[in-house]
């Protein structure tokens, strides 16, 4: 995978994201809680839950100090 695919998937999934917000009328928290379960379970299903918690608790514990990503 490569900078042009990763940074077309983000914008992606910003679109869709920015969809279930209008549609369901929800908070941008709301909506993380979601997709972090099913992010979750997804890795669970898969075999690697234990590699996604180490990467949230990595992100928790030591989040960017200056971060300009931006939703699209």
């Amino acid at each position: 995978m490569n900078d042009e695919q990763l940074i077309e998937i983000s914008s992606s999934v910003d679109s869709y994201m920015s969809t279930l917000l209008i549609k369901y009328d929800m908070t941008p928290l709301t909506l993380s809680a979601i997709l972090l379960a099913r992010a979750m379970l997804l890795n669970k299903q898969s075999g690697s839950v234990e590699d996604f918690l180490k990467l949230a608790s990595s992100v928790s514990q030591n989040p960017p100090q200056h971060y300009e990503a931006k939703v699209h």
